[in-house]
């Protein structure tokens, strides 16, 4: 069998979504392929995560058992949000489309299965059908479009096309109503690789008692100002949060570049806490199942503060009000304060995969 990834993330970037350890557990079992697109110099110069990797872009690349390809172009279409404008992102769209190079066009071909990530990847739906009908597609619903600003031909492309899709994997349930039909829907939450808690990092921090963040999505800076200010005696390390992250000043606010996803771990086993300090920006209620950093703190037993709104039914979580300087202050007492062992029941990336493959052998996935 041979598996191809269509995303918006390079599988060799430094930060680590779903899709990177799906991706991961697919290489174990078989050819997996990882075709990266949307990259250009206008998202490098919008912070794109994958600029990094820049110069290996338009080659074929194998790294850890994956074939990859990351598509570099001078442009690539964008959400114009001019519906006056609407034939002309189509037209882009359709010409990103019709110029992807050889390499990965030959994958669409040769694929038994296609997974493609939400977001830009949604274009190439009608072109996996096009070149492979027998091709498989799962699409793996990382985020609702309108949550990730997707383009407007992309959410027509998704309605119209969505019937070529074989299996939509949600990771929430709070994810059906987005979709155009629940017919083909399975429920797979983000799974977990235990082998990592299981390994015991050095301690990056010194003496002194430490919280971490790790991550830039919805980062809310206004949590740390409150915080530190509130707790002087403990350290608040913030991991990879870019531009969100640049303002914040303090003795005990030290923010870190983004780091490997393995060289994090050490931060998160011997923090006192984690904090998923999510932005109230009409955040989606799905993020009560699909944060990863929430899922990480649970798999290393430690507590977690976050926003109500992320809050869900994990044990050790800690939430407040984002802005309220009371309820971030309580939620951190509270969160050094707990004595409940943490035991995160989640599933292995393995039984995610598991799922993916054969849905109809596990109860757990019917919506």
């Amino acid at each position: 069998m041979k598996a191809l990834f269509i995303s918006a993330h390079d599988y060799r970037s430094l930060r680590r979504a779903s899709v990177h350890f799906i991706a991961a557990e697919m290489a174990t079992r078989c050819t997996t392929r990882f075709f990266s697109v949307g990259l250009s110099r206008l998202s490098q110069h919008r912070g794109d995560t994958r600029a990094s990797l820049a110069d290996q872009a338009n080659r074929l690349a194998t790294y850890q058992g994956v074939e990859c390809y990351l598509w570099k172009m001078p442009w690539h279409p964008f959400n114009i949000r001019n519906p006056r404008l609407a034939l002309v992102e189509e037209a882009l769209f359709r010409t990103y489309r019709m110029m992807v190079p050889a390499i990965p066009r030959q994958w669409l071909r040769e694929s038994d299965i296609v997974f493609i990530e939400s977001g830009i990847a949604i274009a190439f739906i009608a072109d996996v059908k096009r070149l492979n009908p027998k091709a498989r597609i799962v699409y793996l619903a990382s985020d609702e479009l309108d949550v990730i600003d997707c383009a407007s031909t992309i959410k027509r492309d998704f309605k119209r096309h969505f019937d070529k899709i074989d299996t939509v994997r949600l990771p929430s349930h709070h994810m059906l109503p987005s979709m155009p039909h629940g017919r083909t829907s399975i429920l797979v939450p983000h799974g977990v690789d235990r082998s990592i808690a299981a390994v015991v990092y050095p301690s990056p921090y010194g003496a002194r008692r430490s919280c971490v963040a790790v991550g830039s999505m919805l980062f809310d800076a206004s949590f740390f100002r409150i915080a530190a200010s509130a707790y002087p005696d403990l350290d608040f390390h913030i991991i990879g949060a870019g531009k969100a992250a640049a303002g914040l000043q303090g003795d005990n606010i030290i923010v870190h570049p983004e780091m490997a996803f393995a060289d994090t771990l050490a931060y998160v086993q011997h923090a006192a806490f984690g904090v998923a300090a999510y932005r109230d920006d009409n955040s989606p209620r799905y993020l009560i199942d699909t944060s990863l950093k929430l899922r990480q703190f649970g798999l290393f037993s430690i507590p977690a503060v976050c926003p109500y709104f992320a809050l869900g039914t994990a044990p050790g979580r800690f939430g407040y009000t984002p802005g309220d300087a009371a309820s971030i202050t309580a939620a951190i007492a509270a969160a050094l304060d707990n004595q409940t062992p943490i035991v995160d029941t989640s599933e292995s990336w393995a039984g995610v995969v598991d799922r993916l493959l054969s849905p109809a052998d596990f109860p757990d996935t019917r919506l």
